[in-house]
């Protein structure tokens, strides 16, 4: 994001890395993913009442747990804030998606 550190988005959704062959791709898309979520890099959160945890999706990996919700009450809020980082759309670069299809289409 705005850091100016270099950083890498991995999840484990992600199909493919654009410029690579599918194989090798998915191999170190699961090689990250097993890096990133070894025990020294995971943070689990131990609830207690009226507590507030809030996180910045462009820099976490998250999931959700197994929540007992007819034991439980919970109150989960989604807030969007406003950020200076332009979208690809918004700086007028096609999403690495479109600009691979544009080169095999052309």
């Amino acid at each position: 994001p705005q850091s100016g550190r270099k950083s890498l988005y991995v999840a484990s959704h992600a199909g493919r890395i654009y410029g690579m062959p599918d194989a090798e791709g998915r191999t170190l898309i699961d090689e990250l993913i097993a890096h990133v979520t070894q025990r020294q890099f995971v943070y689990t959160h131990r609830w207690r009442p009226n507590e507030m945890v809030m996180w910045d999706n462009r820099c976490t990996m998250h999931r959700g747990t197994d929540f007992d919700d007819l034991r439980w009450v919970r109150d989960m809020r989604r807030v969007t804030l406003s950020d200076v980082a332009n979208t690809c759309e918004q700086a007028g670069v096609a999403p690495p998606a479109r600009q691979e299809a544009a080169a095999h289409a052309g």
